[in-house]
């Protein structure tokens, strides 16, 4: 059975409610309470497509070395090609198939947090293994969260427990659900972000300098133009 799509829009027609005022009035309000929950869904559900998604494309250009066709290494593929670091890309590689798997578990898209938690499970014991981790965790209590998964995992001994007392960083989980305007303002700068990325491969190397090189006045305009936008950009941390 194939999952709605979070992005496709189903607005209530408003030619379609009848009844009474009240009636009408309690119709649209109840769309108004639906739409904020999918706007909190619709974050996640994008989050965890693309960590399966880009984490299983990642794993297939490195084991089959196709970056080569391209790169001398891996870590400049991804560093070259997606402006992505070497952790990043290892971050996503290592939680695509526990988050594949778990995509399947839950009722609500999985965090990539739970992913990492769970992808050392899934790796040893297999996926029937990630399965009686979640369901002890729901178990547990009402929220799963990666630190519940942690603690199910370590009562069923899928994972062993920290033996040396040093302390270990606890992975958390982003908020599950959002408004709508705080949906799309992640959203935005998540776009903002992507399209910087890509501004920053089109002006590295001798971008500049070749064309300076080919129209020193129009060139020197250019960049100055470059550096207003990021100089106000740098601005914009707050």
């Amino acid at each position: 059975m194939e999952r709605d799509d979070p992005f496709a829009p189903k607005p209530l027609d408003p030619a379609a409610v009848t009844g009474t005022a009240e009636e009408r009035l309690a119709a649209f309000e109840q769309a108004i309470d639906q739409a904020q929950e999918t706007a909190g869904r619709s974050l996640k559900a994008a989050r965890a497509r693309f960590v399966v998604e880009a984490g299983t494309a990642l794993r297939a250009i490195r084991d089959e070395g196709l970056f080569k066709l391209s790169h001398e290494t891996f870590d400049e593929y991804i560093a070259g090609r997606w402006d992505m670091d070497r952790s990043r890309a290892y971050q996503l590689i290592d939680a695509a198939p526990a988050m594949l798997v778990m995509s399947k578990i839950f009722d609500t898209p999985p965090v990539e947090s739970q992913a990492r938690m769970l992808g050392p499970v899934l790796d040893a014991h297999g996926e029937e293994a990630v399965r009686e981790v979640v369901v002890a965790a729901k178990q547990a209590g009402p929220k799963v969260t990666a630190a519940t998964l942690k603690a199910a995992a370590l009562r069923l001994r899928y994972i062993p427990s920290q033996s040396d007392g040093e302390p270990e960083d606890e992975p958390t989980d982003p908020p599950t659900e959002h408004t709508p305007e705080q949906a799309r303002a992640i959203v935005r700068l998540e776009q903002g972000l992507a399209a910087l990325r890509v501004a920053h491969k089109a002006l590295r190397g001798t971008v500049v300098t070749d064309a300076l090189a080919a129209d020193r006045e129009r060139g020197l305009e250019l960049a100055r133009q470059v550096a207003s936008i990021a100089a106000k950009i740098g601005r914009l941390t707050p």
